[in-house]
């Protein structure tokens, strides 16, 4: 019997090792032997991650090669994969062995650079150039002079890795009429390029603040619940989550940000009951981890009820609406109150609103703001109040700025409100030396 396990033990081994190796090759081009789209995408977020960290800015690289077409008229696809094998080798032979290289269609190469200083953006560029340049691909039966379009940006974080690349590609045309390589700083600054580093750091070390902005019910004017909102202080000022969200999103750390607010929420909850029920924004990144694992355990903790708690949740167009509505019905059974987000806006399906138990469903300012002069927003109302009562969930009114769309909200059925008009976000400073257990970035994927 103990050979037995021991003979298991080792084959179950080997096949975490194949598992590994296969998931790795499941990155890589098999042409060029660069990452994939999916690889590069992954490993892309992972070095403005590091970037940020360490204080560094990213040259991001696009090489188009030109008439690939008519060598596969003329030679097929075999010749055109001789080609990219032979530049391929030929860009990984002269560049640093730590600069990202990857492709995501047949004549397209990226090349992602760490550099120190915005100004050497246009110097990796030239570099990139003079590679290429003049380059020639002969095996005695076809010949094919090298021709490229370059376009590099100077990135400090911000904008998630795949939309950056589809706005590069979008800027392909006017690039083709250019003699020398497109250089694209942006907006990023020495000073933007600082603050996104702070704001990171807070992330992974725990360190931001929260907010709270009133709820309240239209007809009696009480609140009824406080939404929690991440903050940031600087010796500058206080900057909104608005602000820094495109980099959590670019950097992968909705985990982080969302574990350390939910139990910075759930602290405050505990030591100042009188707020009342708090709702908390979740990402689908952490429902589908350890949301529930974290928060059964410090509800445990702290002593604190369910009940007393709303999940918020804004699905996301990348994450399978099917994947969440498990982990949803059982923290619903468990007693939290769920809130859908930003009914109306990109990525929320009709799927959501029916088939998961929800308690609330808050409806997007963009509907709300155009309730006393756009039809279609009040039939979008309309359809929504007819849900509730079939459904049995309150609707929420996010963004009302103004009387007049607070006295219309009652002819939709709707019961609460938020927004400037109903009560301001009360910053909690000291709320930002509230940590959560566990080493800091302990959830991080990497």
């Amino acid at each position: 019997m103990p050979e037995d396990q021991g003979f298991l033990k080792k084959r179950l081994a080997e096949c975490e090792e194949e598992l590994a190796r296969t998931r790795e090759l499941l990155l890589i081009d098999p042409i060029t032997g660069f990452f994939n789209e999916r690889g590069f995408l992954r490993a892309l977020n992972a070095e403005m991650s590091r970037c940020l960290r360490e204080g560094y800015f990213l040259a991001l690289t696009l090489l188009e090669i030109q008439g690939l077409e008519a060598v596969e008229g003329v030679f097929g696809v075999f010749g055109v994969q001789k080609i990219l094998s032979f530049l391929a080798e030929h860009l990984k032979k002269h560049l640093r062995v730590y600069d990202l290289l990857g492709t995501t269609s047949r004549n397209i190469f990226w090349i992602a650079t760490p550099i120190k200083r915005t100004g050497e953006g246009a110097r990796i560029a030239q570099r990139i150039q003079e590679l290429v340049e003049d380059l020639v691909y002969d095996d005695g039966k076809l010949t094919f002079p090298v021709r490229t379009t370059l376009i590099t940006r100077v990135l400090c974080g911000g904008s998630p890795s795949a939309e950056l690349l589809h706005q590069t590609l979008k800027l392909l045309p006017k690039a083709r009429l250019a003699r020398e390589p497109l250089v694209i700083l942006g907006s990023e600054s020495p000073e933007q390029k600082s603050l996104e580093q702070k704001i990171f750091r807070a992330i992974v070390r725990g360190e931001l603040a929260v907010a709270l902005q009133p709820a309240l019910n239209i007809r009696t004017g009480k609140v009824v619940f406080h939404e929690v909102l991440a903050r940031f202080i600087s010796e500058e000022g206080t900057v909104s989550a608005g602000t820094f969200l495109p980099s959590v999103e670019g950097l992968g750390l909705f985990e982080d940000l969302d574990r350390q607010i939910l139990y910075k929420a759930l602290v405050l909850l505990k030591n100042t009951p009188e707020i009342g029920r708090v709702a908390v924004n979740i990402s689908p990144q952490y429902i589908l981890g350890d949301l529930a694992q974290d928060l059964l355990s410090w509800i445990r903790e702290l002593d604190l009820y369910p009940q007393d708690i709303i999940l918020e949740i804004h699905p996301q167009s990348t994450v399978p609406p099917l994947s969440l509505f498990p982990k949803l019905h059982f923290l619903k059974g468990e007693g939290f109150s769920l809130s859908l987000d930003k009914f109306g806006s990109e990525g929320v399906h009709l799927s959501f609103l029916r088939d998961i138990p929800w308690d609330m469903v808050k409806v997007d300012g963009g509907c709300i703001r155009g309730l006393i002069t756009n039809e279609f927003d009040r039939r979008v109302l309309g359809f929504l109040s007819d849900c509730a009562l079939l459904q049995g969930f309150k609707l929420v009114a996010e963004q009302v700025e103004e009387e007049r769309i607070l006295r219309e909200l009652t002819r939709y059925g709707i019961s609460y409100a938020q927004g400037f008009h109903c009560g301001e976000p009360e910053l909690i400073p000291e709320t930002r030396y509230v940590k959560p257990p566990g080493p800091a970035g302990h959830h991080r994927r990497g």
